[in-house]
């Protein structure tokens, strides 16, 4: 009674003082978290005071400010931080996290872990970022909640951000089925093995489209055992589907939608009518190739990921777009945790809008129904014309951060980037330090006749779109960011596990403005 109680007191407290634009998700979704919030509660209670040996209890306790010379959080304050802080200047903040795992026997493993995050400011705000349960045996874990979940290819600490699934978003609340490494194929001698998973998710109620659901899969294979040198391949794919459109009502979301949705068809006469001419929800992906190369000075990662927008990103036809890697991470006592280099380019996305015309001659504009499409050269990263929020979740990227939502949240006006980025990460002592820089070229989006509102592009790259795909003028932004931070203990003599961090960050250029800002915490570890 009493844990319900407080509970329902958050949850109210967080809708209170949350803003219309960032409301969650659906009462579903909330008692969902409810309940596993209040599970960890219990079991951090029964896990305090047993204290099995075979279990172990993590609590992180946090709370700081952030500060800066203007309206705007500078760029990497803000971003690939889970969604916990706000990009609208000035904060206080406070945060716990939570982690039990206890082993049940050789096999088995089971956890629970939560996260609560409060935050005082323009944008103040108390909400649960993480609330879940986990089943880990035989390599494979199953976990329900909200829980951080990323890319595994990519370095989520100093890295730029996959253009899948990055850290910028908060955790959407789903049900995941997966394996926990990298699995040998039987009777390979582990020269061959595979990584996938699959997860359904639900995406709440602040977008364009209410109650959407998330369908994930991936599946990735590796070469080359115990060799020094591992290659790999593979792809992620992901769809919105479901929910309540304004224009186009409720999607269904049955059985047979589903099937539609993870094979990537078209779906039936009850679905949107381009959703019966394609495929049926919005769909995105990315496809993953790289090698790992194991020398005696160090561990090296060089990645290629390419984004899918459409069905010919599946045949390589915009392969200039991609993001392309080096991240190394040295052995034996070196100071240094990792160093990474990244190149980010989404230009082409199919090259210039042009008439399509089919192999048989006939042109697609003369023959009404019968084309997808009208036009060939038609992406647009991230955006969608039914599920206008785009590949977003609480207005944010969930993908990488450099590309800029609309404040609407309908969808992405920065999405044909040129970027450069480096970072790194080291351990002087008991001081951890880490830098980043990123200097980018944004050129907007171009004209889309699937999704040819104009949603803020105009006034900032002066786009206009004279037709459904033509676009006369647009200028080029450019911006600079950088990050310096560091970590280190404080207080020995008085408290144990305590440590301060210091972040300074620095903006420069557009379209995320020119701005300096800092963030001063203190941090608390049970172990």
């Amino acid at each position: 009674m009493i844990t319900d109680l407080l509970i329902g007191n958050l949850l109210h407290l967080r809708i209170e003082t949350k803003t219309d634009a960032q409301k969650y998700m659906k009462m579903s979704s909330r008692e969902v978290s409810k309940w596993l919030l209040a599970l960890l509660i219990i079991t951090s209670i029964m896990a305090t005071f047993s204290s099995p040996a075979s279990a172990q209890l993590r609590i992180t306790a946090e709370s700081g400010i952030i500060g800066g010379s203007g309206d705007q959080t500078p760029f990497w304050l803000h971003m690939n931080r889970h969604g916990i802080h706000s990009g609208e200047g000035n904060q206080l903040y406070a945060n716990t996290r939570l982690s039990y795992v206890q082993t049940l026997s050789d096999t088995f493993t089971w956890g629970a872990g939560g996260e609560l995050h409060a935050r005082a400011g323009s944008e103040p705000v108390l909400f649960l970022n993480q609330g879940y349960l986990s089943l880990h045996g035989y390599g494979f874990s199953l976990k329900a909640g909200a829980f951080y979940n990323t890319s595994p290819f990519q370095n989520d600490r100093v890295g730029l951000g996959s253009l899948g699934v990055s850290t910028n978003a908060n955790p959407v609340p789903q049900i995941r089925f997966e394996m926990d490494e990298w699995m040998p194929i039987p009777f390979t001698a582990e020269f061959l093995q595979i990584k996938a998973h699959i997860a359904h998710g639900w995406l709440g109620s602040n977008r364009h489209v209410d109650n959407v659901l998330l369908h994930e899969k991936a599946g990735h294979l590796r070469i080359g055992g115990r060799l020094p040198v591992n290659v790999y391949g593979g792809i992620a794919h992901y769809a919105h589907w479901g929910g309540v459109s304004p224009e186009f009502g409720d999607i269904p979301t049955r059985f047979t939608d589903f099937k539609s949705v993870f094979l990537a068809t078209a779906g039936d006469e009850d679905t949107p009518g381009q959703d019966q001419e394609y495929i049926l929800g919005n769909h995105v992906g990315a496809i993953n190739f790289g090698s790992f190369i194991d020398l005696s000075a160090a561990e090296i990662h060089i990645y290629r990921q390419f984004p899918i927008e459409t069905k010919d990103n599946l045949k390589l036809k915009s392969i200039q777009d991609a993001l392309t890697g080096i991240s190394i991470t040295p052995a034996g006592d070196s100071p240094i945790r990792s160093v990474v280099y990244e190149f980010l380019y989404t230009k082409y996305q199919d090259g210039p809008r042009r008439p399509n015309i089919l192999n048989d001659g006939r042109v697609c504009l003369d023959n009404p129904n019968v084309c997808r499409d009208n036009y060939r050269g038609n992406q647009n990263y991230y955006n969608h014309n039914i599920y206008k929020s785009g590949w977003t979740y609480n207005v944010r990227t969930m993908g990488n951060p450099l590309f800029l939502v609309n404040r609407d949240n309908l969808g992405i006006i920065n999405n044909r980037i040129v970027a450069h980025h480096a970072g790194i990460e080291a351990d002087v002592g008991e001081i951890v330090v880490k830098g980043k820089i990123t200097f980018s070229r944004n050129y907007g989006r171009r004209c889309d006749n699937r999704f040819p509102e104009d949603i803020g592009e105009g006034e900032i790259f002066g786009i206009e779109c004279t037709d459904v795909v033509n676009t006369s003028g647009g200028r080029r932004l450019d911006q600079w960011s950088f990050l310096a931070a560091t970590e280190f203990p404080v207080f020995r003599s008085r408290v144990q596990n305590v440590r301060m961090k210091a972040e300074l960050a620095l903006d420069n250029g557009n379209p995320f403005g020119s701005q300096a800002g800092v963030l001063l915490g203190l941090i608390w570890r049970n172990r």
